[in-house]
């Protein structure tokens, strides 16, 4: 008899649970009609952990009254970029339940929904860049790449946008996620000019470029072949690791840079210039130091030091002008630093050379 108890009693608990959460759904919408957005979304966020088990149509009327949730607080200028991602969110999880139940009561609207707020996103991040806001281009690009993880190149943007602000904490982490993801970019660019301001913009996709042109915002719109991100990423990291005063992964990233393309001058010169920050470390240490026999002993310890950076360095910039033998300025710096090493054949022969 017990169990008989027991068993009615959590039917009607799932019963009333459901029927419980299909009213707060209800209640929500009406929130959301009346303009209480902010109410809207605390009524839906309560309910979250019921949905799971709830009916389909009750899931599917959830994530849609949601995704509109969300989009109302970005139309009210409340954490835009972040609350359209979140509205994308929404919308691709109904779509995933209607493809997997069978019943698509809203799945095509949010498809159209999806595609029109990835658009106005993107069209305002570019609007952002192409004003110099670098910073609020860099976030819109940031939640495009939140919104659809395969389109890396919007990362990319947002890292470039990151850097061009000096933000260079944030541009870092987008570099080295596009790093680890090997991101090249080197596929298709789809260019199209905007009419109000006659520059030609970059879109992270055709279907984007499409639609502006079909709207009557943009013109001419061609495709471009894309060169290799990889080296210009691992340049852009080593030189913030160098701002930030971490010579060693700067170091390493250049490294990489000479791995992928042996022929990059600017590696080999860039890393000599590394080595002669370490130099001028050990000099300052050096100054410093008295003349007791345990500070003599140190100093040679450090001199020691100090001359193999400088060789390091002079093997660097000698592979530069061997690539480029009319760089004034790598010549000048190689008799520099063969004076200071008295390598006078070096130095004799390389000031022959004019």
């Amino acid at each position: 008899m017990k169990k008989l108890y027991f068993s009615a009693l959590f039917v009607y608990s799932a019963t009333f649970s459901l029927m419980a959460q299909k009213e707060q759904i209800k209640t929500a919408q009406a929130e959301l009609n009346k303009g209480n957005v902010q109410e809207t979304l605390t009524i839906l966020n309560d309910i979250e952990y019921l949905i799971t088990n709830a009916k389909d149509e009750d899931k599917s009327d959830y994530y849609f009254l949601k995704g509109k949730t969300y989009t109302a607080l970005a139309n009210k200028k409340i954490e835009t970029p972040k609350n359209l991602s979140q509205a994308v969110a929404c919308y691709n999880e109904l779509i995933l339940l209607e493809v997997d139940s069978g019943n698509l009561k809203y799945a095509v609207q949010a498809r159209e929904l999806i595609k029109e707020l990835k658009s106005n996103l993107e069209r305002s991040a570019i609007d952002d860049n192409n004003a110099q806001k670098f910073s609020d281009a860099a976030v819109k690009m940031y939640y495009l790449y939140e919104m659809d993880k395969k389109d890396t190149v919007n990362l990319y943007n947002s890292a470039i946008n990151y850097f061009n602000a000096k933000q260079y904490d944030l541009a870092l982490k987008n570099y080295e996620t596009l790093k680890k993801l090997k991101y090249a970019g080197n596929g298709m660019e789809y260019y199209a000019t905007n009419k109000k301001t006659s520059q030609e913009e970059l879109f992270s996709s055709a279907s984007n470029r499409d639609l502006g042109v079909k709207q009557g915002s943009h013109e001419k719109p061609r495709n471009v072949k894309a060169k290799s991100k990889k080296i210009e990423i691992l340049k852009q990291i080593a030189y913030i690791y160098s701002e930030k005063g971490d010579v060693a992964s700067a170091e390493s990233n250049y490294k990489e840079i000479i791995n992928v393309n042996p022929n990059d001058i600017e590696g080999y010169i860039d890393l000599a210039y590394i080595k002669l920050d370490k130099k001028k470390e050990l000099a300052d240490k050096m100054a410093l130091l008295g003349t007791t026999p345990a500070e003599m002993k140190k100093y040679d310890e450090l001199k020691i030091k100090k001359d193999e950076e400088v060789k390091v360095a002079v093997e660097y910039l000698e592979k530069a002008l061997k690539l480029e033998p009319n760089n004034k300025d790598v010549s000048k710096l190689l008799l520099t630093l063969y004076r200071s090493l008295d390598l006078t054949d070096k130095y004799e022969a390389l000031k022959a050379k004019g």
